[in-house]
């Protein structure tokens, strides 16, 4: 007798799932094309502008002297991601704060790498 495995639409009557998926094209979701325009403006963005800890430290040292206390590049990147949490509040909807606000959590991430990478010294 026959297996059959049932996958939302899809019945298979050998039960091979496997052999089922490689010769199926898959579906792409909604979080992989976020994901996969977040990449892409990233690479874009670093071929326009270099490593992001140049700008974000930049802008930590901005920062800090209007504050009057230190702010690390990483957080800068963090921070940025926030105001872009705040925006969505407004409009849940808005695909660029959720792609931007992804980007910046990448780069918070990619920064607090790097400053920990010592075959760079990044504090000049």
């Amino acid at each position: 007798m026959p297996l059959i495995v049932a996958i939302g639409l899809v019945e298979l009557k050998d039960g091979n799932l496997i052999d089922h998926l490689q010769k199926t094209k898959p579906m792409t979701t909604t979080t992989e094309k976020l994901f996969d325009n977040v990449i892409k403006t990233i690479h874009a963005r670093g071929v326009s502008y270099g490593h992001p800890i140049t700008n974000h430290k930049r802008i930590a040292e901005l920062w800090s002297a209007y504050l009057g206390y230190p702010i690390q590049p990483n957080e800068v990147a963090i921070c940025m991601a926030l105001v872009k949490i705040s925006r969505q509040a407004e409009d849940p909807k808005v695909l660029d704060n959720y792609e931007d606000c992804l980007a910046y959590i990448s780069i918070a991430k990619t920064i607090t790498d790097a400053m920990s990478d010592d075959r760079y010294d990044w504090k000049d």
